[in-house]
């Protein structure tokens, strides 16, 4: 299955972080890289009192089911050296599920896609110039024309 993963981090040299996650993930033979987007520098959303994230998506391909890479990605979190803490708070890395295929899965842990996607300028700046012509499984929208309507919403405000 092809799927898109948000990493993360804002403590710790966040850049590195990525990279080490990175590494961790394409070291595990379950986990196929097959791409990913420049790594920007974010304003923290939530608790915002903290320093600037770095943000980066990638694309995977693994034979895992969503919940199983769910619960892979919050075990290398914690090998990673994140510790559990609030919601929007500081973290030494998070990796998340953008999108599973084109799947819609509605559980009581995990939500693909990710929410944030359609909240998040960053994660469709870094979406459309990964995969402009995806069509999001529940907006049945192309990714370039989510985004373009984000602009314009927020030009407009």
């Amino acid at each position: 299955m092809k799927v898109w993963l948000s990493l993360g981090s804002n403590l710790e040299q966040p850049f590195q972080q990525l990279e080490r996650a990175l590494k961790y993930l394409n070291e595990k033979c379950y986990i196929s890289v097959l791409q990913k987007s420049e790594a920007i520098a974010t304003k923290p959303y939530g608790v915002t009192d903290q320093p600037d994230f770095a943000n980066q998506i990638i694309q995977i391909e693994t034979p895992l089911s969503a919940s199983e890479l769910m619960i892979f990605l919050k075990e290398a979190e914690t090998f990673l050296g994140r510790v559990p803490g609030q919601l929007l708070g500081p973290r030494l890395i998070d990796l998340d599920i953008l999108f599973y295929g084109d799947e819609v899965i509605k559980t009581r842990g995990l939500t693909v896609p990710h929410h944030a996607i359609l909240q998040r300028e960053y994660l469709l700046r870094l979406l459309n110039s990964l995969i402009p012509d995806y069509v999001h499984p529940e907006t049945k929208e192309t990714i370039s024309v989510i985004y373009n309507k984000f602009q314009s919403k927020e030009g407009a405000k």
